[in-house]
């Protein structure tokens, strides 16, 4: 695995899309201490929505799992070992004329989705484009352990953090757009249930009341990674008028439509399942466990 790492490093972030990466993330994924458990739940979580049939769903959470492991491994190892040969090279694959075409028309916004392949990278180019939103985190992953000189520490807001809503409030209010996931929900974060796709699910509250004292829309993002490319395109802006409830719902259907069509590129499909919450732990103490090891090729 490590040689895998240093193949993958030693190719330039060119190689994300390459045969390298391919070879990283196998060795990654049959190491993964709760791949299986990722893959079995996934299935589970697609049949609860009736999405494909029961011959084709193990094929698209295997699907699901290698853009994963490709997320948060290989993406993330290149963007802390060489941040800025990394951005240079995600420019070049990331797409963001109809984003930054739709900020320029209304202005400072609430710019979310959900986590889609390559959340990372699509994050790092919205954060270093014209757009430089405030980025909000679940938690601390390898990118802020790393010694990066292009750690965006000042652009990054945690949703732990009791003053996230303020900061982000703010920051609208002054003109800065700001980007939020709000499927991935801690413990510690005030959460809200809406409908997905037929069923319940609880996401990350706070963005319609957000969006009601700042007085700014939601901008909905979607992409895709195919080929090497993705290209961001927004919907219709969000207005904040709603109630809360009813903003957040809004802001989850778009997405719940947009996932109906690329089931293979949403990465949380667990987090549709009852017990999500012990899901997320055994998979982030599995990605835990893997980085330990990975974080080797960074010396």
């Amino acid at each position: 695995m490590i040689a895998a790492a240093h193949a993958l490093l030693e190719s330039g972030p060119e190689a994300l899309w390459g045969p390298e990466s391919d070879a990283f993330v196998d060795e990654v994924s049959c190491r993964h201490p709760a791949g299986e458990t990722y893959r079995a739940r996934t299935v589970e979580a697609m049949a609860r929505c009736s999405i494909a049939d029961d011959t084709s769903r193990g094929q698209f959470a295997s699907d699901i799992y290698r853009h994963f492991i490709w997320t948060h491994f290989a993406a993330k190892l290149v963007m802390a070992a060489t941040p800025a040969a990394a951005f240079g090279a995600v420019l070049q694959h990331v797409k963001l004329d109809e984003l930054l075409r739709a900020s320029d028309a209304i202005g400072p916004a609430i710019l979310s989705g959900f986590h889609y392949t390559g959340y990372p990278l699509i994050a790092l180019s919205v954060a270093m484009s014209p757009a430089a939103p405030l980025i909000t985190k679940a938690r601390v992953d390898v990118l802020e352990r790393s010694d990066s000189a292009s750690r965006l520490n000042d652009r990054v807001v945690y949703l732990s953090d009791r003053s996230a809503p303020l900061r982000l409030t703010r920051a609208l209010k002054q003109g800065q757009s700001i980007w939020a996931m709000p499927d991935v929900v801690l413990p510690s974060v005030r959460t809200v249930q809406v409908q997905f796709l037929g069923c319940e699910m609880e996401v990350v509250a706070g963005l319609g009341r957000i969006a009601q004292l700042s007085r700014r829309p939601a901008l909905p993002l979607f992409w895709v990674v195919e080929s090497g490319v993705a290209a961001l395109h927004p919907g219709p802006p969000i207005l904040p008028e709603e109630s809360e409830q009813e903003f957040i719902q809004t802001l989850v259907t778009g997405q719940a439509d947009f996932v109906a069509h690329h089931p293979t590129h949403w990465l949380e499909w667990y987090s549709l399942l009852t017990d999500a919450p012990l899901v997320r732990a055994e998979v982030k103490q599995g990605n835990e466990t893997m980085w330990s090891s990975i974080t080797a090729a960074l010396q």
